[in-house]
C-alpha cells in the first residue's frame, strides 16, 4: 500500500494533530465507496428537527437573512463575511 497523504479520499488516515506537526499514526486503504456516512434512526431526529421556519425568526446577530442584506465588513485583521447559500 503506497502512502498517499492527507487528501486522497480511498486513503483512511488517522492523524494526531495535538503537536507542532501532524504524526500519522494509522494509515490503511478503504475498501469499496470511500464516502462513508454515519446513521442513526429518524425517529431519533425527527422531533428535534424543523424542516420550515421563517427567516424572521432568525434572531442570530450575524444572520443575512435574505440577499439584500449581505455584506463584507473589515475590522482592523478581521473580516466579517455575511452572505447567504442556495442549496440545489
Amino acid at each position: 500500500y503506497l502512502p498517499t497523504g492527507p487528501e486522497l479520499t480511498q486513503s483512511a488516515q488517522l492523524y494526531d494533530i495535538t503537536g507542532d506537526k501532524m504524526k500519522l499514526i494509522l494509515d490503511f486503504p478503504t475498501t469499496g465507496e470511500p464516502h462513508y456516512a454515519e446513521a442513526i434512526p429518524a425517529e431519533l431526529l425527527t422531533p428535534k428537527s424543523t424542516k420550515i421556519y421563517k427567516l424572521e425568526d432568525n434572531k442570530h446577530p450575524y444572520a443575512a437573512l435574505g440577499e439584500a442584506k449581505t455584506k463584507v465588513e473589515r475590522k482592523g485583521n478581521q473580516v466579517h463575511v455575511y452572505m447567504t447559500a442556495i442549496r440545489s
